[in-house]
C-alpha cells in the first residue's frame, strides 16, 4: 500500500501559515439553530467552480430568501472523522474497507486533517487528529482488530463520536460512516416485545438524532446491508438472519432491514449529511472516492430561519447562485424544524 498523506478538516490550517492566512474564517456556534449545507458549482461544460464567494449566492427556505450568516470557499480546511463498524454483521467487507480508507485519505487535500475510529460493542479512537497521510493509513489495520464481541453499540458510538471527538475542534468538520446501521438495542426491543418499535419511541435513536441535530457536524453514511442493498452475510453475527430464525414466516425481519436504513436516513438528512448505498462491495471504494471530491469542492453556507417555530415542519432549502448558467448541488435539500 502506497504511503498516503491523509489530512482532516480544519478552518485552522496549522502546518501552512501562508495558507491559512488566505482562509475565510469560518464560524458555526453550536448553541444557534444554525441551518447549514454545502454546495457544489459547476459551469455548462461540467467544469467545477471553485472561487466563488458568499455574494455569489443567495438562499431559500419555503422560498424565502434568507440572510446567510456563515460562509466557507472551497479552500477552507475541514475536520473529517472516519468511523467504521467493525462488528459481526460486517466482518465480510472489512477488507473493501481499508481498501477505501486508504484512497479516501490519500486524495484529501493537505489542508485537511483527519481522524479515525472504530466501534462494536465498544468504541476505540484508532488514531487522533493528524496532517500525516502515511501515519494515518498504517493506522488502518487496527481498524478490524477484533474487539468487544456481544453486539453493535452504533448509536452509542455515533453520539461519542460527535460529542468527543471534536472537542475544540473548530471550523468546517464532517464524519463519514461505513456501517449497517444495526444497534443491537434496536435488535434487543424486538426481541423483547414481539414488534418492531416505532422510531419515535426508541429513547436511544431519538437521543443520537438530537445530538447530531444540535452539533451541526454533517454525518455522511456509506449504508451496507440495508433493505435495498442487502448483501448476504455468511460469516460473522448477523441480527438479520438470526430475525429470520427467531420470526419465521414474519414480516419483522424485513421490517427491522427497512426502520434501519430509514434511522440512518434520518441522522444523515437532519445533521446536514447524505447517505449512499453501495449495490455491491466493489461500489464502496468509488463511494469513499466520491464524498472526498464533494467535501474537496464544496462551499458551507449556514444560515439561521426567519421562521423560528420548532414545528416539525419539512423547510425545503434552495440554494442559487447569481451566476444562471452555473449548475449546484446540494448536500441536502430540506430539514424538519425541531
Amino acid at each position: 500500500m502506497p504511503r498516503t498523506l491523509f489530512r482532516l478538516m480544519v478552518w485552522t490550517l496549522v502546518t501552512a501559515a501562508g495558507v491559512q492566512a488566505q482562509q475565510p474564517v469560518y464560524t458555526l456556534e453550536v448553541n444557534v439553530p444554525w441551518v447549514s449545507v454545502d454546495v457544489t458549482a459547476t459551469d455548462p461544460s461540467g467544469r467545477t467552480i471553485t472561487d466563488l464567494e458568499a455574494g455569489d449566492f443567495e438562499v431559500f427556505e419555503n422560498g424565502t430568501r434568507q440572510q446567510i450568516h456563515s460562509f466557507a470557499s472551497v479552500a477552507t480546511p475541514y475536520n473529517i472523522l472516519l468511523l467504521f463498524d467493525r462488528s459481526g454483521s460486517t466482518e465480510h467487507k472489512w477488507q473493501f474497507m481499508l481498501r477505501a480508507a486508504a484512497g479516501f485519505i490519500s486524495n484529501l487535500r493537505t489542508q485537511d486533517r483527519v481522524a479515525i475510529d472504530s466501534f462494536d460493542f465498544g468504541f476505540e479512537s484508532v488514531i487522533h487528529w493528524t496532517y500525516k497521510r502515511d501515519v494515518s493509513v498504517a493506522a488502518l489495520s487496527d481498524v478490524v482488530r477484533r474487539g468487544d464481541i456481544g453486539g453493535t453499540a452504533f448509536y452509542q458510538a455515533l453520539e461519542t463520536a460527535a460529542h468527543n471527538e471534536f472537542k475544540n475542534i473548530s471550523g468546517r468538520r464532517a464524519i463519514v460512516v461505513l456501517t449497517d446501521g444495526r444497534d443491537t438495542s434496536l435488535y434487543n426491543e424486538i426481541i423483547s416485545r414481539d414488534r418492531m418499535p416505532k422510531a419515535s419511541d426508541d429513547r436511544r435513536f431519538q437521543k443520537v438524532l438530537k445530538t447530531v441535530r444540535s452539533q451541526h457536524i454533517p454525518v455522511y453514511f456509506i449504508a451496507i446491508n440495508t433493505d435495498i442493498n442487502l448483501e448476504p452475510n455468511t460469516t460473522g453475527g448477523d441480527e438479520y438472519r438470526n430475525l429470520q430464525k427467531i420470526f419465521p414466516n414474519s414480516p419483522i425481519p424485513d421490517e427491522f432491514l427497512k426502520q434501519v436504513r430509514e434511522r440512518m436516513e434520518q441522522l444523515a438528512g437532519q445533521s446536514g449529511g447524505r447517505i449512499l448505498y453501495p449495490k455491491s462491495t466493489d461500489d464502496i471504494v468509488p463511494m469513499y472516492t466520491q464524498i472526498g471530491r464533494e467535501l474537496g469542492t464544496a462551499y458551507s453556507l449556514a444560515y439561521v430561519s426567519d421562521n423560528s417555530k420548532s414545528d416539525g415542519s419539512v423547510r425545503r432549502i434552495e440554494v442559487r447562485a447569481n451566476d444562471a448558467t452555473l449548475h449546484l448541488s446540494q448536500s441536502r435539500t430540506a430539514y424538519v424544524a425541531k
